[in-house]
């Protein structure tokens, strides 16, 4: 069985529909191919595309044979479709420009509408027919403006409700004027609350009312990295100001250069310290 030696009707019948079929492909691409090769050949970019792919580009404008005729047809419609809409783009959003300004449809949002009707801006009247021509029933117009009204933060909600509820525990006073969950609240409540500060907890340890301990564990809860920590403590103790260190320097009989670098140490500039030095022993 086959296209050439046709044995009976049935194969006859099926050879002539492939011969038909490979016609109407050969048809397709010598119509086709012409407008592919022109519009192919006026985009410059394809000349830098991978070699794999301009082959099968060029298979567009001159298809090798039958069959490849409903694929360039389909590949280049699509070409063509967005090469349109490309180029009509501009010309759409002038023709939607055009129509606009004739037509002046546009109305305010309803969330325009509420912030200038908030601000006097507006009449109430103009804010009714924007909220109805967005479809709100009246009353639910009004639940949507009040919606978008300014309102406490959680924090200033916390911190409110603990001048005007019990300071300890505020649950209840903020639940008159928030929807929170019991598990949430927890976080709110510590967020809200105020922490000792580094400088705070060095003052703590230093008057003797905290330990060593504790103050490591006091940094590392403010956010102290472990390396920083000994740094931190360190800095928490005041240093006895320059004249002081050089006259204890002097009563010991210490050298010029631990006088020099004691003077730095109380914060004098190094490149002023023999100048310092020297004012102190004039």
């Amino acid at each position: 069985m086959g296209i050439k030696d046709k044995a009976s009707y049935g194969e006859y019948y099926w050879a002539m529909q492939v011969e038909a079929a490979k016609f109407f492909d050969e048809e397709m691409e010598s119509a086709f191919a012409p407008y592919f090769r022109g519009m192919l050949a006026d985009i410059d970019g394809i000349r830098d595309l991978p070699r794999g792919m301009r082959k099968f580009i060029d298979v567009l404008s001159k298809p090798p044979s039958a069959g490849f005729g409903g694929f360039a047809l389909g590949v280049g419609v699509e070409m063509i479709d967005e090469i349109l809409h490309t180029a009509l783009n501009p010309m759409m959003k002038m023709v939607g420009r055009s129509l606009n300004r004739r037509a002046k449809e546009t109305w305010l949002t309803s969330e325009q509408a509420n912030t200038l009707f908030r601000q006097g801006k507006i009449t109430q009247g103009l804010w009714y027919e924007t909220i109805t021509s967005e479809g709100y029933e009246t009353s639910l117009g009004r639940f949507q403006y009040m919606s978008q009204l300014p309102y406490p933060s959680i924090p200033d909600i916390v911190l409110y409700s603990r001048y005007h509820g019990n300071p300890d525990s505020p649950w209840s006073q903020v639940h008159k004027w928030v929807d929170m969950s019991a598990r949430d609240w927890p976080l709110w409540e510590w967020m809200g609350k105020q922490r000792l500060t580094t400088m705070q907890a060095q003052t703590l340890f230093r008057r003797g009312l905290i330990s060593e301990g504790s103050l490591t564990y006091k940094l590392a809860e403010i956010g102290w990295s472990r390396e920083d920590r000994d740094f931190v403590k360190e800095i928490g103790w005041t240093i006895p100001n320059a004249m002081l260190l050089v006259q204890g320097d002097l009563q010991q009989d210490k050298s010029d250069d631990d006088l020099i670098r004691d003077i730095s140490l109380a914060d004098i500039n190094p490149k002023y310290a023999q100048q310092y030095l020297d004012a102190i022993l004039t």
